[in-house]
């Protein structure tokens, strides 16, 4: 009898269990986490598109020759289809032709902080050689200063103020996301080999510091080799983007009062003292 009752009761819980699995909401197979994040990309010497980086940039090296580094802030599934650096099809020579001709090491650096509404005007543009191979963070905070969190770049120049790597519900760009616990594009392990540059005054010689790694279900192999599918490659004509020479951290845009407005209030309250003022003095 004892036998039986256990019987019974081993199959009850196999039934309860696979009506539990059953009864489960099952998740769509084409569901994506969006991230509203940097991303990091490489044009190296003789390359004529951007490829997604697969390594974070204290863990990826220049090439000797000329080449192009660009970041790109939009929102993304960390992988190469995300929003490539503007414009798509720049060159070395474009910007930085026959500068740093007797260095080793030559690097057009564009930093695209996008196109939602309170981003800084850009994209910026910087040259560089170098006589050693340096990292791609070195390229970065040569002018530019970053905010990094746990090995991901969150900030270049101030923007976005605050956030990293926040996940969103869906790809169109919203002005005020608000942070989730949901997994963030992990940073790779490679990336902590590199030592920061003296230049900066924190400590970083023991952390990694990327843009992004691809998805992890993905080699670094495809990463590097699969071509992205946005909007980029699509056969509509695309709106020119011309880089200006990065100066400086640009100022974001603001919500401020605008200055005719204050001028005005200003006038009126200057009309009204007047007005008070003669008042006072009639008899």
């Amino acid at each position: 009898m004892t036998r039986l009752r256990r019987v019974a009761g081993s199959a009850t819980a196999i039934v309860v269990v696979l009506l539990s699995a059953l009864a489960a909401p099952a998740q769509p197979a084409s569901a994506r986490s969006y991230y509203r994040y940097w991303s990091y990309w490489h044009k190296a010497p003789g390359a004529t598109s951007w490829q997604y980086s697969s390594v974070g940039a204290s863990g990826y090296y220049l090439k000797q020759g000329s080449q192009v580094e660009g970041w790109r802030y939009d929102v993304g599934t960390a992988s190469p289809s995300d929003p490539q650096p503007r414009p798509t099809s720049v060159t070395y020579d474009q910007y930085c032709g026959g500068k740093n001709a007797d260095k080793t090491y030559r690097v057009l650096l564009v930093v695209d902080y996008g196109t939602e509404s309170p981003a800084p005007a850009g994209p910026v543009y910087s040259c560089y050689g170098f006589d050693d191979s340096v990292t791609g963070y070195r390229v970065l905070t040569q002018q530019h200063t970053e905010r990094d969190s746990g090995g991901l770049i969150c900030a270049i120049d101030g923007y976005p103020k605050t956030g990293c790597g926040d996940t969103v519900s869906s790809p169109a760009p919203r002005t005020s996301p608000k942070r989730s616990t949901a997994p963030r594009p992990q940073p790779s392990a490679a990336a902590a080999q590199s030592a920061a540059p003296a230049a900066t005054t924190t400590t970083r010689s023991t952390m990694s510091v990327k843009a992004t790694s691809a998805a992890p279900a993905k080699s670094a192999a495809s990463a590097v080799t699969t071509q992205p599918t946005s909007s980029v490659t699509s056969s509509a004509p695309q709106p020119t983007t011309t880089l200006r020479p990065f100066t400086g951290a640009p100022k974001a845009s603001t919500s401020s009062v605008p200055v005719g407005l204050i001028i005005g209030l200003a006038g009126l309250l200057a009309l009204a003292g007047g007005a008070v003022w003669l008042r006072r003095r009639s008899p």
